[in-house]
């Protein structure tokens, strides 16, 4: 089931009292708008497009889910909450109907409203007959999957004929490649690009891969300024002002005009300049102030990007297509909820093919999609980000680099899988990259240093703690120790850092470790993996429980000495679910804390939970009972969430506030960053011997840029 397809080609649908809008994913009945989640609203349009139908579950697996198996309580769930989002005060009565064994029916007769460029274009529309008693009657039931298959593929055929010529190109690629690659050890040549002194940062390689675009800060400011360098003669046009951060954002695809993103303490927006700067600037429309955006033209006057805010929520982005001439914009990708979405990679005009990457909570999936966002395919995962991306049309392949490893990976298109991965023999660390070709790329050096730092909640005094070496995440304080999780050869390893700067391995099994928290009243250490979590006796290092989990463990803390709160995602990366664990008895308890992505606890009577809307909600311990909802401000960065001494923390990245329980929707400003542009807070964490918060600091530095070539091939040993 296409859903994007649907939508380019259906205006609306109307059943009962609700009007379906598959353009925004909504309905409303005169009165309220409701959001449809993306697999609600697969299931509806393929309720509608088989509508006169019993769809039985395997259809919903087969066209709907996609997999090869599908838990019928995940189809129970569905089935149900798309009822509960179907009923309102003026629609009452049923919408699908439950057929006892068999399946389920779309029960109303929907009225389905083309797009009037639609019908001109020549595409049949869908004929829904009005219903009758056979229509549904026992020989419906017979051979029932046979003849639901075959009146979605009809169904579909009428949908997508548009994007006939690419479904050919894109059904070579329904399976991503999971094969091991040996790793090979490669030299580099490297070369200075720029010595005036200041950060580069957000490369973008035109088309031609003649010009680069870049944002640079001039040693000794604050702001970026936009750079266009042409890499034949070196040669530079810049364009800048105090007050103002230029970004690029990516190139039309005859590499004539460049896209940019412009962005004061107040506004953002979106314009564009030819590339030689000869013609004056464009405004040409507005955006979120939070993300960074990357995208491309993909024709004349259209623009695909990136776009945060999907769905209301600070973390997500969607791909959209924008008219530039029009200003309509309609969305491509459909990102879960849970998750922080979509964030374009590149685009290759000549077989329209547009790579993007998914980041889940627990993994980083690399897409391709056509322009219009149909065919969409999975073609890898990814442990590491995968920051950006170039098309090497001589070798077929997608290069990227992933800079927490030092290795340059080749995804070949012809083949359908993973050819080529490198590690760079050099001590160096790198950041943001574009690649001339398969061999050659230009490379930002490593600007960013990180740091833990005390924040005394009683007079406001700030101090460094320890600096973090680069590969080191979550950094706890126990007494006058600290503990960090440190990546080594695609292990992670609990360090435990001294006073004195020396660091030692702790008898901790190395593995995918994601986080660690201490309890300082039972001396416990907890460690959270992908799925399982183990606790520790810290002192000695005694293993006290493992708990295994199915599915992704997004977050886990201590709520009391003997019991341990948790957040997972689900196989379908869909939903989430809270559960509190008992050390004690060794068994979990549900917690109903919907859509969760952190559990804490407040005090003794409170559990409190930041949700994938934005929103902290705290709940009665033992009841379960909703007390009260705090919608946060929008992130700059990121939220975390940390609680202690009878109050909630919250940072967006730039800020930190506090609330507690009673006091609405207020939140108390406690420390802001000095220069948002050069210091991020990355997360945050109570500390109860002291009053006091760790924070979690990221801090950018000069760097420089760069030319890489890579030698000829030398064996790994």
């Amino acid at each position: 089931m296409n859903e994007i397809s649907f939508s380019r080609a259906v205006k609306e649908v109307k059943f009962g009292a609700w009007t379906l809008d598959p353009k925004r994913q909504t309905i409303f009945d005169g009165e309220v708008t409701r959001e449809l989640e993306p697999l609600l609203f697969k299931i509806l349009c393929y309720l509608i497009i088989n509508d006169g139908q019993v769809i039985i579950r395997q259809n919903l697996i087969d066209d709907v889910w996609c997999q090869k198996y599908v838990d019928d309580n995940a189809i129970n769930r569905a089935m149900s909450e798309l009822r509960k989002i179907l009923k309102s005060d003026v629609q009452k009565g049923v919408v699908v109907k439950t057929h006892y064994r068999k399946g389920y029916s779309f029960f109303l007769e929907p009225e389905i409203i083309y797009h009037e460029e639609q019908l001109i274009e020549g595409v049949s529309p869908i004929i829904t007959e009005p219903k009758n008693e056979e229509s549904l009657s026992p020989s419906t039931y017979l051979s029932s999957y046979d003849k639901n298959r075959s009146v979605f593929f009809y169904s579909s055929v009428i949908l997508c004929l548009t994007f006939i010529v690419a479904v050919g190109y894109f059904l070579t690629a329904t399976n991503y490649d999971k094969e091991e690659l040996v790793v090979e050890s490669r030299d580099i040549e490297d070369s200075v690009l720029s010595w005036v002194p200041g950060r580069y940062a957000n490369l973008r390689l035109s088309f031609d891969k003649k010009l680069l675009a870049l944002s640079f800060t001039p040693q000794g400011t604050s702001f970026h300024s936009l750079v266009v360098k042409e890499l034949a003669s070196g040669y530079e046009r810049r364009l800048g002002e105090e007050g103002v951060d230029y970004f690029p954002l990516g190139w039309s695809t005859d590499s004539s005009i460049l896209y940019y993103r412009a962005k004061t303490n107040t506004t953002c927006q979106i314009w564009q300049i030819t590339a030689d700067f000869s013609q004056g600037n464009k405004a040409l429309f507005d955006c979120n102030m939070r993300a960074q955006v990357y995208g491309s033209g993909v024709g004349k006057d259209r623009l695909v990007y990136s776009k945060s805010g999907y769905r209301n929520r600070d973390e997500l982005a969607a791909l959209t297509s924008r008219d530039l001439k029009t200003g309509e914009e309609f969305q491509i990708s459909s990102p879960n909820l849970n998750s922080y979405g979509d964030q374009f990679l590149t685009y290759i005009p000549e077989q329209e093919i547009i790579l993007f990457e998914r980041r889940q909570y627990d993994t980083n999936e690399l897409y391709m999609t056509d322009t219009e966002g149909g065919n969409q395919v999975k073609l890898l995962e990814s442990p590491n980000r995968i920051w950006s991306m170039n098309y090497d049309s001589e070798s077929g392949l997608l290069l990227w680099f992933d800079n927490a490893e030092n290795i340059v990976f080749g995804y070949s298109l012809y083949e359908r899988k993973l050819v080529k991965k490198e590690k760079l023999n050099t001590p160096q660390n790198f950041s943001i990259f574009q690649f001339l070709n398969s061999n050659e790329m230009l490379i930002a050096s490593y600007p960013y240093e990180s740091y833990m730092y005390t924040l005394n909640l009683d007079n406001k005094e700030m101090q460094v703690d320890i600096p973090l070496n680069l590969g080191s995440l979550s950094p706890i304080k126990i007494k006058q120790d600290h503990l960090v999780i440190t990546n080594r050869g695609g292990n992670a390893f609990v360090s435990q850092i001294d006073t004195d700067g020396s660091s030692r391995t702790l008898n901790i099994s190395a593995g995918d470790i994601r986080s660690i928290r201490y309890q300082h009243k039972g001396d416990l250490l907890l460690i959270q993996h992908h799925n399982k979590m183990e606790v520790y006796k810290y002192s000695d290092l005694t293993l006290i429980d493992s708990i295994n989990v199915d599915g992704a463990i997004i977050s886990a803390e201590f709520l009391s000495e003997s019991d341990i709160g948790y957040v997972i995602l689900g196989e379908h990366k869909v939903k989430s679910s809270s559960y509190k664990y008992s050390l004690k008895y060794k068994k979990k308890t549900a917690i109903p804390a919907l859509d969760s992505l952190w559990l804490g606890r407040l005090d003794d009577t409170t559990l409190v939970s930041l949700s994938s809307n934005d929103t902290v909600i705290m709940y009665d311990i033992n009841s379960g009972e909703t007390l009260q909802e705090i919608d946060l401000p929008i992130a700059r960065y990121r939220h975390s969430i940390a609680t202690g001494g009878g109050y909630i923390f919250h940072s967006d990245g730039e800020k930190i506030y506090r609330t507690t329980r009673g006091k609405g929707e207020e939140l108390d400003e406690v420390y802001m960053v000095e220069n948002a542009n050069m210091h991020t807070i990355k997360d945050i964490r109570y500390s109860t011997d002291d009053n006091a918060l760790w924070i979690y600091m990221i801090e950018v530095n000069d760097n420089q840029l760069l030319s890489i070539k890579l030698r000829d091939k030398i064996e790994h040993k």
